[in-house]
């Protein structure tokens, strides 16, 4: 849940920090990038940097990700000092400055389409070193970029999915036929299964052209993702209109269901992009992203220890009996599309709730989660005494929680 702030909290915690004037501010380092993904117009901060503005295009000049950053940076300067690290400045030594370091957009999927290997491998060193304290942490981040790991946790979980045929070992043109040939599929789609999205690495059409005309292109496929292990076919998953299936993509914010917003098939207009009204499908849509994320919950560590995650996007795969339009039917079929981790589009323009204050809160809360957890690990916390301070002091003035112990 995201933390309100207490009056009384907050006063003994002013007592305590005027009290000991030693008490230095612990630093956060929070990695952004995005293009795209605006908050509501007019919402930004108003001393809105001029480095962090990579487009003049509305649709991403005042982005989610800084703009939370930003947000954070108001709400206890004296306790935190938050450091908004863009995409190209992500070494080990810059986030090893930090004490904690939280990933809003740039990942290791983002490095690779730079097509800078020096950059994609510092990057992947930065996710895999327990020294950054980056959140989220490596086995969690693979269990969702890895899609395989919790397709297959989900489907022995009895959460529908897409039917799959996961390769782990390369992709086989020929085997990739012969299973399509055997699943009775008259169009596939193929795709990359391991760090891939935006729908690079993907290949599709219709089953009787891949064994006439377009034999090739399977054979171009697999010499253009040789690099690649993982691969999954899908059949195409259509509604009954010929369009491709809509979505309602579930967001999770510090463990609570928060809001969804429909996105349509093929209409990528603003038309195409809603609030999902209430109705059959937001509640039909909401259980089974809940279902979901329980086994998110299982999957999400840190420190070895199980952690709630700051943000995720559950997308819920809709397709109606009849026709296209499965808004208000209480006959649609639904099942697990895909899980995303924090880095992913918040959609802040289509949502009930202001985003960015949201997720500055619950931020902040997650950043006290994470320095517990480090001050109860092995791993090495960096002027362990002071964050020990500061981390009482924010515990005051956020709640006290009980589930934390320092």
């Amino acid at each position: 849940m995201v933390a309100k702030t207490k009056q009384a909290g907050s006063a003994n915690a002013s007592k305590a920090v005027k009290k000991d004037g030693s008490l230095k501010k612990v630093r956060v380092g929070i990695l952004v990038g995005k293009d795209f993904d605006p908050v509501k117009k007019g919402t930004q901060w108003p001393d809105y940097p001029k480095k962090f503005i990579l487009t003049q295009d509305d649709w991403g000049k005042h982005s989610v990700d800084v703009a939370t950053a930003l947000r954070m940076q108001q709400l206890h300067p004296d306790l935190l000092e938050v450091d908004i690290i863009p995409g190209k400045e992500i070494t080990q030594k810059r986030l090893q400055k930090n004490h904690v370091n939280l990933n809003f957009w740039y990942d290791a999927g983002v490095a690779m389409l730079s097509g800078d290997k020096k950059h994609i491998d510092e990057v992947l060193k930065c996710h895999k070193n327990p020294a950054c304290r980056l959140d989220p942490s490596w086995d969690y981040y693979d269990w969702v970029l890895c899609k395989p790991r919790y397709m297959e946790q989900c489907r022995k979980a009895g959460i529908p999915t897409i039917p799959t045929v996961i390769y782990k070992d390369g992709f086989d043109p020929a085997q990739c036929m012969r299973d399509v040939q055997k699943q009775g599929w008259d169009k596939f789609f193929v795709k990359v299964g391991h760090f891939s999205f935006f729908g690079a690495g993907a290949v599709h059409g219709k089953t009787e052209d891949f064994l006439g005309k377009r034999a090739k292109d399977l054979e171009t496929y697999a010499k253009e993702n040789k690099k690649s292990k993982t691969f999954l076919l899908q059949p195409y998953m259509l509604k009954p209109n010929g369009q491709v299936f809509d979505e309602v993509r579930n967001f999770f914010i510090d463990g609570q269901w928060r809001y969804s917003v429909f996105t349509h098939g093929t209409d990528e207009t603003d038309a195409g992009y809603y609030e999902e009204p209430e109705g059959p499908r937001k509640a039909a849509c909401k259980a089974l992203a809940e279902k979901a994320y329980q086994q998110v919950l299982k999957a999400a560590t840190w420190q070895g220890k199980r952690q709630t995650p700051l943000l995720n996007r559950i997308d819920i795969g809709v397709i109606p009996k009849k026709g296209g339009d499965s808004l208000h039917k209480s006959d649609n079929r639904y099942f697990l599309n895909e899980i995303e981790l924090i880095m992913t589009t918040w959609l802040d323009r289509y949502s009930p709730i202001s985003v960015q204050d949201n997720m500055a809160q619950a931020s902040v809360k997650h950043t006290l989660e994470l320095l517990v957890g480090l001050l109860k690990s092995k791993q090495h916390v960096p002027d362990e005494a002071n964050v020990r301070k500061v981390v009482k002091v924010l515990n005051e003035r956020l709640g006290p929680f009980q589930h934390i112990k320092i």
